[in-house]
């Protein structure tokens, strides 16, 4: 792989000269450099114009697509919701004493909505009700890992969510040799083993304890200056709750019961709101693959297309009906969530590249970044305006799927699905950008 690199970097771009070599043969030597198993790799590469397919390796091969398959559940989701979807968080009255919040699962909600929400909130109010039924209660995927439970880039999700569901923490240095001081801003209940201590370096091990309790976090290492790290919330409801009532309590109002789960009535009264844009949501998730923001928006299609609770069922129909109404047949691969996170989804390179060349214009794809933009933004600089492509990273697998306008003018959708176990991340990732130069410089 290191002779690829090198080679890679002194050529980019060059004028090359004219070879007897097909692109077909040009594609097997630069794999067989690379050092990859021919076996872990797929490649499904089409006009997209024609639809016709010019390039394949093992491309009918089920392989795990990573956060590539949010190009396949994002836009389908965006349809269904319709471009002018917003999240509504909305505050009601219920009777003279009463409140209800009527949630909608906005994964870009903080804390100060909350207190500029329940500003309209009386000061003698009783009860404050809260409606959560837009998504089920399951706040994790099918098939995540559970260790990757304080993976802060796949934190539980839900109705509930809030400040991206990550809990702040701010670590203090003391004396050179001290321990280190944790606290904690907001009033989430948590115990810390602390084994920080100052130094002149920042070095820090942050895990839950989960055998002692799932509130108990120890921290071992060392802090030169004072940092910040967050947390996973551990039950995002209760999270929720607690910041609701700080945000209350800032506003003079102090509830005489506790926070209780009920559905909005037609008879409730609109007080407040704090709405925010579909769009806003779908830039970061293909932009930034924010996987929190994925898994929501998919469930949240899923709910308007059932008419029932946002759920990873009634997202995966509507999915499969989506692709069924476009002839296009979505069982020969396996969704289980939204982001890609799941071990558990299986696509094909053919699936991909067919599903991005019949739905190239939908406005969703618009937003799938160029390079020097996103989680693209290091990669292919030179392909700036010829290049939209959505990005792949989980242990052991990296995949790259999108558009390509070519050297020559001509136009292609693309997939590149790795499995493989003996090349580190950056070395797929370099592959891929080769592959996609050849392509470009060929077809």
């Amino acid at each position: 792989m290191k002779k690829l690199l090198l080679s890679f970097l002194s050529v980019i771009f060059l004028t090359v000269s004219v070879q007897a070599k097909t692109v077909k043969s040009e594609f097997a030597d630069i794999i067989r450099d690379s050092g990859i198993n021919k076996d872990s790799i797929a490649i499904s590469i089409r006009d997209s114009k024609s639809g016709k397919v010019v390039f394949t390796l093992n491309d009918k091969i089920m392989m795990n697509p990573a956060s590539v398959q949010k190009v396949l559940t994002i836009p389908a989701a965006v349809q269904t919701l319709g471009e002018d979807y917003k999240f509504n968080t909305e505050l009601y009255t219920r009777g003279e004493d009463s409140y209800l919040l009527k949630l909608s699962g906005d994964p870009y909600l903080r804390y100060s909505d909350l207190k500029n929400l329940t500003k309209a909130v009386k000061i003698d109010t009783k009860n404050i009700y809260i409606d959560d039924s837009i998504l089920d209660s399951k706040v994790w995927g099918e098939g995540w890992q559970w260790d990757d439970d304080m993976n802060k880039l796949m934190p539980r999700f839900g109705a509930y969510n809030l400040d991206k569901n990550l809990i702040k923490l701010n670590i203090i240095p003391s004396e050179n040799g001290k321990f280190a001081q944790i606290v904690n801003p907001s009033k989430y209940p948590l115990v810390f083993m602390n084994n920080v201590t100052t130094s002149n370096k920042t070095s820090l091990d942050v895990k839950r304890e989960s055998m002692i309790a799932e509130n108990v976090i120890s921290l071992k290492g060392t802090v030169a200056r004072q940092t910040t790290v967050y947390i996973p919330s551990n039950n995002i409801k209760r999270y929720f709750e607690i910041e609701l009532t700080r945000a209350l309590g800032e506003n003079k109002v102090y509830l005489k019961n506790p926070f209780a789960v009920k559905k909005y009535s037609s008879s409730d009264v609109l007080v407040n709101s704090i709405e925010r844009d579909l769009s806003v949501a779908v830039k970061d998730i293909l932009h930034s693959s924010n996987n929190m923001a994925a898994e929501t928006v998919f469930k949240l299609a899923g709910g308007k297309y059932t008419g029932e609770a946002g759920s990873d069922k009634s997202a995966i129909k509507m999915f499969n009906d989506f692709c069924s109404k476009n002839n296009l047949d979505s069982s020969v691969i396996r969704i289980t969530d939204g982001s890609g996170v799941s071990k558990n989804n299986l696509v094909t390179a053919d699936f991909v590249s067919e599903y991005l060349y019949r739905f190239k214009e939908l406005p969703a794809m618009e937003y799938l970044p160029k390079p020097g933009e996103g989680t693209l933004n290091q990669r292919m600089l030179p392909l700036k305006d010829n290049l939209r492509a959505k990005t792949g990273t989980l242990a052991d697998i990296s995949s790259l799927a999108g558009y390509l306008k070519t050297k020559k003018g001509n136009e292609y959708t693309f997939c590149i699905l790795q499995n493989d176990v003996k090349l580190s991340s950056s070395d797929k990732k370099t592959l891929e950008d080769y592959i996609i130069r050849e392509a470009y410089l060929k077809l």
